[in-house]
């Protein structure tokens, strides 16, 4: 009862928490959902998100702090005495220190980075996520075989028990071949089923859903990209044109370089206009313009130290373009070889059941041994498993060229685009009714 309770006051103030799902929640797992699930309760893209609102929060800090202000300095005569006298009295004006409005300039920057680094971390959760869906797809299948394997292995050894009980014309050797043949394909399957219960689960944890909650996964074929059949320069000049992670870089220069100029203009650090009060005159009669300066070597230092912090960025920029030309060539190349293994898997799949279903024949009449049959039958079913991986090898490299040009599934993926916010602000909890976009603006 006490858990119970617990749980009603966790989904009482955290209406997003994934804990407020039922764990008996039948999911159905296929790329759309997928994509729709990530993007509102994957833990990484919530902390993320976090950083992002902590960016546009700093640069209203940095807005803020342009405003003007006013110190009064009260001075009370007597404890009986109510009333009280100003004794001094200060104007601030941030807004006409130089460095001030560059701070605020490179907060902007920033948030623009941040927003960036959002859109990416999105694109790569979801290509991870994608490509454990289909090993979970492509592992099933193999599963199917491996028990299709174990089931026919299953009935040889049945019949042949039977055949030696009844008749007796089959060898020990025979029939001990068959049983340990047929046992070691039951653990096949159990392989497949612990790689599978592990597989299952970290889709779950990407997905945020609850533990205990059931997971249907349906099996939706990755349809090819137009940019399988353009060359690798035209992919890479492509990617770069579209990366979040080029934006977020350039973004990075811009706030560097702004910093470098604020590290410049440090040397004003204030801005007033104050004045003091005597026994015969107001503080405000006397007003008295004022600042703060100070210029140290330091200054030439942190200057220095700026310039260098903007060229690792600059390398960093170029280190990418270098990167996406990379991987662009090995893509190519890499589909192109996947595609033939593919062909030549699916012809050695069609001659290997033909080889079986004719030694299937020539077994029933006494025309080959059952070591042949078996042993072609082992055979049969490591074509079907490399019939299966060719195909999910195809799939892995087409992910990554969607990933790296932004198509298919990737291509919805919006970044920090929303409307305005909606429903009442809080600073103790994230808005109700606001969804991860509308955060970003």
């Amino acid at each position: 009862m006490k858990k119970i309770f617990t749980l009603i006051l966790i989904c009482t103030f955290f209406e997003t928490s994934s804990l407020c799902l039922a764990a008996d929640t039948v999911f159905v797992v296929n790329p759309t959902s997928i994509r729709g699930q990530l993007l509102s309760k994957n833990i990484s893209l919530l902390q993320a998100l976090n950083n992002v609102q902590n960016s546009k929060l700093n640069v209203s800090m940095a807005r803020a702090k342009l405003l003007p202000s006013l110190n009064l300095g009260v001075l009370l005569p007597a404890l009986a005495n109510p009333t009280f006298l100003l004794s001094s009295v200060t104007f601030l004006f941030p807004f006409l220190v130089p460095s001030n409005w560059l701070v605020l300039k490179q907060d902007k920057d920033l948030f623009e980075s941040d927003k960036a680094s959002f859109k990416a971390l999105q694109l790569n959760i979801l290509s991870n996520s994608l490509s454990l869906y289909y090993t979970f797809v492509n592992d099933q299948k193999i599963q199917n075989v491996f028990a299709e394997q174990s089931e026919i292995l299953g009935n040889i050894y049945l019949n042949l028990k039977k055949q030696s009980d009844v008749i007796g014309n089959v060898t020990i050797e025979d029939l001990d071949m068959s049983s340990a043949q047929w046992q070691e394909s039951k653990i096949r399957v159990s392989k497949l089923q612990e790689l599978l219960v592990a597989e299952r689960a970290s889709l779950r944890t990407l997905l945020g859903l609850p533990l205990g909650s059931e997971l249907t996964v349906e099996d939706i074929d990755l349809a090819p990209s137009d940019y399988e059949l353009k060359s690798a320069s035209e992919i890479a000049d492509h990617s770069l044109e579209v990366a979040p992670e080029v934006t977020q870089l350039d973004f990075l220069i811009k706030a560097a370089k702004t910093g470098k100029f604020a590290k410049l203009f440090g040397f004003m650090s204030s801005a007033s206009i104050a004045g003091a009060s005597t026994n015969s005159t107001s503080p405000f009669d006397g007003l008295k313009a004022g600042g703060g300066f100070s210029f140290g070597a330091d200054n030439l230092v942190n200057i220095q130290i700026a310039n260098n912090n903007i060229e690792n960025i600059k390398l960093r920029a170029e280190q990418l373009k270098q990167e996406n030309e990379k991987t662009a060539e090995i893509l190519v190349g890499q589909i192109i070889e996947v595609k033939d293994q593919q062909e030549l898997s699916a012809k050695a799949l069609t001659d290997r059941l033909s080889v079986y279903e004719g030694q299937k024949r020539q077994y029933a009449l006494g025309l080959v041994s059952l070591q042949t049959l078996l042993q072609t039958q082992v055979l049969l079913t490591d074509s079907y498993v490399l019939n299966i991986k060719s195909d999910l090898d195809l799939k892995m490299q087409r992910l990554t060229l969607m990933r790296l040009a932004i198509d298919g599934d990737f291509l919805k993926i919006k970044g920090c685009i929303g409307t305005a916010p909606t429903g009442k602000k809080s600073i103790f909890r994230r808005d109700k009714g606001q969804s991860l976009d509308e955060l970003c603006r």
